[in-house]
């Protein structure tokens, strides 16, 4: 399924939870990833690695027909890239930060693992989307000391601790796949665990988008013509309302 077919389902998924909206979710999530660097045009000289990050999120779910639910979330990830330059032996890594939005569409299904406890396990998927805040990297040459530096979007000079960086997509776009657990441990509340694929489409720049002053060669050994396969493993706690329920009881009636 295409990115923007996803897109129009998730669409109308949110224009019907509306009569749903009285019951909805709560809850925050953390996890931690690794990502891929995926180089479409110079896979036999740059070697791509994995490289470690984190994730933090707060999430709202509303629940749907047929035992779904729609689900947004936002928050900050800190992933990258690792690489090697294979003519040479340089290893390169990029430590980038981001912030995060996606909404999924997620299917349960009943799973008596745990006896006495409510347990479903699910899968779900839907549109990401990451903006690209800032980052910073540092490149260990094969013999000889290593060399840090910051990220300067869109900016030109000279400085020997800058990478600048131009022509870059700071709005990256992407289909998250996932698969995960659902256990209610207290009334109205549940730990969730997911495993989650993040396919990115958007390439991070151009070939030649990245600039280091007074570094020979450099447009050879890096390229942002690539994109970021994430793989994230996420635990999240979650907190069901009932508004409805809730007012149950209650006098609607003003007090003269």
């Amino acid at each position: 399924m295409s990115f923007s077919k996803i897109v129009a389902v998730l669409a109308f998924c949110s224009s019907s939870f509306g009569i749903f909206a009285q019951k909805f979710s709560l809850g925050v999530k953390a996890g931690v990833l690794g990502a891929y660097t995926n180089f479409p045009d110079s896979k036999d000289t740059l070697k791509s690695g994995v490289k470690l990050g984190y994730n933090v999120a707060g999430l709202i779910s509303f629940p749907l027909k047929r035992n779904c639910a729609f689900i947004i979330e936002a928050g900050f990830s800190r992933q990258g890239r690792s690489f090697t330059y294979a003519p040479t032996g340089d290893k390169w890594s990029g430590t980038y930060n981001f912030i995060d939005a996606s909404m999924a569409l997620r299917k349960y299904f009943h799973w008596n693992l745990i006896k006495h406890v409510s347990t479903e396990w699910f899968f779900n998927v839907g549109p990401n989307i990451n903006y690209w805040l800032s980052g910073k990297a540092h490149m260990t040459p094969y013999f000889g000391r290593q060399q840090n530096y910051t990220l300067e979007f869109d900016q030109t000079g000279q400085a020997f601790d800058k990478i600048y960086v131009k022509n870059e997509n700071r709005w990256l776009y992407g289909i998250n796949l996932g698969v995960g657990f659902s256990a209610t441990t207290l009334r109205n509340q549940k730990i969730v665990t997911e495993l989650r694929m993040t396919w990115g489409q958007t390439y991070l720049g151009q070939r030649n988008s990245e600039y280091i002053s007074g570094v020979a060669g450099i447009m050879d050994e890096v390229s942002m013509k690539c994109n970021l396969k994430v793989l994230n493993f996420s635990v999240a706690y979650i907190f069901d309302r009932d508004i409805q329920k809730g007012r149950m009881g209650k006098s609607t009636k003003k007090v003269k």
